[in-house]
């Protein structure tokens, strides 16, 4: 028993170091209030990926999509991007975000937190980068 206890924790630890790992390599925040205060700071949209440790797509968009060429300057130059896992992360962002699709994308207004756009499900690169352009609009039109 001890040792299926101690296999269970070891797994959760590992699944839960897999969206800190990828953070880490890609730049993005991992704390809400952090990302939101930054997002205000550099007068950007905050962008959220909400996620889950256990989904196959979560996995796809992270590597086929937001490390392309194509989205990865975007998001450095444009935008706060804040990663989440919504099973581990659930309560440090607030309720308004919570859903039960992944992977799931919210672009925010860091100013009144309110949501210029949001996609879900996987989202290939070109239309990701589409997506990305017209929630900068929408931030620039709300200035």
């Amino acid at each position: 028993m001890k040792i299926f206890l101690v296999l269970v924790l070891l797994t959760i630890t590992l699944l839960g170091a897999k969206i800190d790992n990828f953070a880490q390599e890609m730049g993005f925040e991992r704390d809400y209030k952090i990302a939101l205060a930054k997002a205000q700071k550099n007068h950007k949209p905050l962008l959220m990926i909400l996620g889950a440790d256990y989904c196959p797509w979560c996995r796809k968009f992270e590597h086929k999509t937001l490390k392309s060429s194509l989205v990865k300057p975007k998001l450095d130059k444009e935008f706060i991007v804040l990663l989440v896992d919504k099973k581990y992360d659930i309560e440090t962002f607030p309720k308004q975000f919570q859903t039960q699709f992944t992977p799931r994308v919210f672009f925010i207004n860091p100013k009144n937190e309110d949501v210029l756009l949001d996609t879900v499900g996987y989202i290939k690169k070109v239309k990701f980068s589409q997506e990305i352009e017209k929630a900068k609009k929408l931030y620039e039109d709300t200035k």
